[in-house]
């Protein structure tokens, strides 16, 4: 199920990966758009893979998701996004991770890798989207490839719809508190375009510290003093774009760690991303 809000760019691909699944169970492919006006609607219902398009009116991409959990019929949701393109076993080692005995599964996100790319791709292609660290410390894993026994959204309910962010964290508190087992697996795999410059480094930032004051208000998060995703090292982002891709020097990245951060704070200061 991929939530799509003016996609029409990168739809195709994710969909085209999907319907190209190996040794995969039988599944249906839903797509909920929620108000695009470039035509990722009309696309989307056009595509020989894609069972159902929806529409969901609330805006937000949890809202959207949600729509997607009522209307499919599987034992199992999958969920993934439009700027993501599955590798072509992915459905099938996410479902043996299930048959294993999961009860949610987080899968490997693997940022696209470019020589080439700027300083921007690189940060945000090693510090963020982490899946395995979500899964093993922090109890959730990212919509972007997370599968769920449909069980669970009927024991604890599905994702809280007015959150523009953190949603996914939420939900993975909220699962994993009630007993239901999460797992890693890194050969279920998708691959992401990382956000390659300032703009889009910006939105994304301030979208997540505008979802850590929703956390907050409440009661799930830390006050923004306390809060570590709002103090980050600049030693530790070096550290990880290093690891990631080689040597990257201090002033090169030290602009780039300080825009997120900022915009982190904004978003948590004001809730809005």
């Amino acid at each position: 199920m991929i939530p799509v809000l003016n996609e029409r760019d990168n739809l195709p691909a994710a969909l085209d990966a999907i319907g190209a699944q190996r040794n995969a169970p039988v599944y249906e492919v839903l797509v909920v758009d929620n108000g695009s006006t470039d035509g990722t609607r009309q696309l989307a219902a056009a595509h020989p893979r894609v069972t159902q398009v929806l529409l969901e009116r609330e805006r937000g991409p949890y809202a959207a998701r949600n729509a997607g959990i009522a209307a499919a019929r599987g034992e199992v949701v999958v969920l993934t996004d439009a700027d993501c393109r599955a590798e072509p076993d992915w459905l099938h080692a996410g479902m043996r991770a299930i048959e294993d005995g999961a009860d949610l599964v987080g899968g490997a996100i693997v940022q696209d890798r470019d020589p080439s790319a700027s300083v921007w791709a690189r940060y945000d292609r090693a510090t963020y989207l982490r899946q395995e660290q979500f899964v093993l410390e922090q109890r959730f894993a990212a919509t972007a490839n997370l599968f769920v026994r449909a069980a669970v959204f009927s024991h604890v309910g599905v994702f809280r719809p007015e959150l523009v962010a953190s949603g996914d964290l939420e939900f993975g508190h909220r699962a994993t508190a009630a007993g239901h087992r999460l797992v890693y697996a890194s050969d279920a795999r998708v691959a992401h375009r990382p956000r390659a410059t300032l703009r889009d480094t910006w939105h994304l930032h301030r979208k997540l510290g505008s979802g850590f004051a929703e956390l907050a208000r409440a009661g799930l998060r830390e006050k923004p003093w306390s809060d570590p995703a709002l103090r980050e090292p600049l030693s530790v982002a070096l550290w990880l774009v290093s690891e990631d891709g080689g040597y990257v020097p201090r002033r090169k990245l030290l602009p780039v760690h300080t825009l997120a951060m900022t915009a982190r704070w904004v978003g948590r200061l004001t809730g809005r991303g």
